[in-house]
């Protein structure tokens, strides 16, 4: 019986023996690295801001998919993004920077006198050493001077816009008005259009910016590129005659009914709306309009439309010089906890961006490389050609002055739509 037992028992330990050294060998076979979890891959979220908050807005459009795609290139990222309307926009990130705000990482903004206080304040990520990858022998000769600072690249061009006087044909050649190549011509255009009851020009003049392309666009063939770059980057003096010329011509208009009624109850989607509508005969902005007049859903103007130069005027400007540039972009938080992240979301987003615009007629890429230009509209194609004759050009003036400067010439511009402002008290204002 002893015997019996002494022979189960052995049984049993050299069972459990061999149960043990097989168990502990189980995680070193393939079938159990197969079996064993993955560690989690963790996860980066970059929060965005800009400032494309209408829906039917197409850079709004491209920039989604554009993240989209990100995204799914890259599991380990999230990217939410946050919008505001321009003005209210423009509020979001100064009251941001204003402190060392953390809340975004990357953003949209505008080069130039926009981002000088910003970048002298240490608030941006300089580039430089995210850039020595081939990034920079990607991007055109010259399209990084309105981010460069101090010899330190800030961001990089997404596309170039310049200033059309859209006009609709069918409105001019119903109403058998000429469609204005002179100041002379767009006054006479506007009294005839404003006495057959036709909204000569729509302007979003409630949102400032609007506002001002009307003055700006003639104060540049006033006064002239040289001169008036010279007073944007603080080297000149704004004291041209030209300036309250322009302020002069611009009352004259409203006067003439240019404008409509109520000069500053339309804002800048409404003025858009109106004129893809067909209820004004024409809007003053910038080249990224040309796609909407082709793809907005609402738009009844496709092929009525022709894109015009700014009315030439007996002052100092060029036929040959324009409104726009590169100058508008995303950029870096310099407080992000994730600068690499940023950085590389930065790129990516100028790029896809960049190039994308110049395929749907909204711009001219920064970008080198093959832009599919199949799909460009009409207008898009002959502002290319007006393009081709540039000697000289100026960015819009609230993206070229700084702060302060900027509420002061927004605000005063508005006061000439409303006749609160003489010329020379809106000269005064800016000296």
């Amino acid at each position: 019986m002893k015997q019996l037992i002494k022979k189960a028992v052995c049984f049993v330990l050299t069972g459990a023996m061999i149960f043990s050294l097989t168990a502990c060998a189980k995680p070193n076979t393939p079938a159990a690295a197969e079996q064993a979890p993955a560690a989690a891959e963790e996860k980066i979220t970059l929060n965005v801001w800009h400032q494309w908050s209408n829906d039917t807005n197409d850079l709004r459009k491209i920039y989604t998919q554009a993240v989209e795609k990100y995204m799914a290139e890259h599991s380990n990222v999230v990217i939410k993004t946050d919008t505001l309307d321009t003005e209210a926009y423009k509020t979001k990130i100064n009251t941001a920077f204003a402190s060392n705000s953390a809340d975004v990482d990357v953003f949209y903004y505008w080069g130039g006198g926009k981002a000088r206080k910003l970048v002298e304040s240490g608030k941006l990520l300089a580039l430089d050493d995210y850039v020595k990858d081939g990034t920079m022998d990607k991007i055109l000769p010259g399209s990084t001077t309105a981010f460069t600072y101090n010899g330190k690249v800030y961001s990089l061009p997404m596309f170039s816009w310049n200033m059309v006087l859209y006009c609709n044909k069918e409105i001019f050649e119903t109403n058998s008005v000429k469609i204005p190549e002179t100041y002379d011509e767009l006054l006479d255009a506007c009294k005839k259009l404003s006495a057959k009851g036709v909204l000569p020009l729509v302007v979003g003049a409630k949102d400032g910016w609007n506002a001002a392309f009307v003055y700006e666009a003639l104060a540049l063939r006033e006064v002239g590129a040289e001169k008036i770059n010279g007073y944007l980057s603080g080297s000149a003096k704004f004291d041209d005659p030209g300036y309250a010329e322009a302020a002069r011509k611009l009352q004259e208009l409203t006067a003439a009914g240019a404008f409509g009624k109520s000069t500053l109850a339309t804002s800048h989607d409404e003025a858009d709306a109106a004129f893809l509508a067909g209820k004004a005969a024409m809007r003053l902005m910038g080249s990224w309009f040309a796609g909407a007049v082709y793809t907005n859903k609402d738009s009844k103007v496709q092929d009525k439309v022709v894109a015009a130069k700014i009315p030439m005027s007996a002052g100092n400007g060029s036929a040959t010089e324009f409104k726009g540039g590169f100058i508008e972009s995303f950029w870096v938080n310099g407080n992000t906890a994730h600068k690499e992240e940023s950085a590389a979301f930065c790129k990516y987003i100028n790029e896809v961006m960049g190039k994308a615009a110049a395929e749907n007629s909204m711009g001219f890429a920064g970008w080198k490389g093959d832009i599919d230009t199949s799909k460009l509209n009409p207008l898009t194609l002959a502002i290319a050609d007006q393009v081709k004759t540039q000697t000289g050009s100026v960015l819009a003036w609230d993206t070229s002055l700084d702060e302060a400067a900027t509420v002061t010439h927004l605000e005063a511009v508005q006061a000439l739509f409303g006749n609160k402002l003489t010329p020379e008290k809106f000269v005064e204002a800016h000296q």
